[in-house]
């Protein structure tokens, strides 16, 4: 069994939901009652989004590299982030680090893939919705990412940062976003949506659309940690 390293606390209500899903998933694949070894650094979210969200990429660089170099410390096999918006530099993070990284991109991408869906939507943060780092990944996979205007991103962002990261479910905030990604599968004809930001799932659900496949990024790069963690 391979020893996963994980930097959660971005926010702290879904690295509880990775920890709990890795060890389901993992005794799941194992058909075991074993746990897995597991070594989570909780970082400081509103001092890494201070750098995300004032575009201070390289602090970012230095301020994550410092926790990846803290995880290394204990021998662990691979790294992944539990958020999606510091793979805005997770290029720059793999090229530093010593031990494998994995993406939530890459992951997420690679479903959207299997799937055989080449549109979707896109919600996240502000910056993982304005940045790009989806749109370049799926591009190697042909895959078109869509995102809100601007006004609709504001209203998502500013939802994610004052409600859902603090697992505070509104049922108005809920038709809200409903509503958006409606208009944009009636709009830009999306066939799926990635919910890009890892407490969106705390609030939608693939049982709230009959049309649009979801793409959980939460699940999707827990799958893959687990893949990672039980390879030969």
């Amino acid at each position: 069994m391979k020893k996963i390293g994980l930097i959660g606390g971005i926010g702290p209500e879904s690295s509880i939901e990775y920890y709990r899903l890795i060890i389901k998933r993992f005794q799941e694949k194992r058909n075991t009652k074993d746990y897995p070894e597991l070594m989570i650094n909780s970082i400081n979210m509103t001092q890494m989004l201070d750098y995300v969200f004032n575009n201070q990429l390289d602090k970012l660089v230095d301020f994550l590299m410092e926790r990846i170099n803290d995880l290394e410390k204990t021998g662990v096999d691979y790294i992944a982030i539990a958020s999606n918006t510091p793979h805005i530099v997770f290029d720059r993070l793999a090229k530093k680090s010593n031990t494998p990284l994995i993406s939530i991109v890459e992951a997420t991408c690679n479903e959207i893939n299997d799937n055989k869906i080449k549109r979707v939507g896109l919600l996240g943060t502000k910056s993982t919705m304005t940045n790009g780092f989806y749109n370049n990944v799926a591009e190697k996979y042909g895959i078109d990412v869509i995102i809100p205007d601007n006004d609709k991103q504001d209203y998502i962002h500013n939802k994610y940062m004052t409600e859902l990261v603090f697992n505070e479910i509104v049922p108005e905030t809920k038709e809200r976003l409903i509503q958006i990604i409606k208009e944009l599968k009636e709009k830009e004809s999306i066939e799926g949506l990635i919910l890009g930001g890892t407490e969106l799932p705390l609030i939608l659900k693939q049982s709230d659309f009959v049309d649009i496949k979801i793409f959980n990024t939460t699940e999707i790069h827990v799958e893959s940690i687990v893949s990672k963690m039980i390879e030969n």
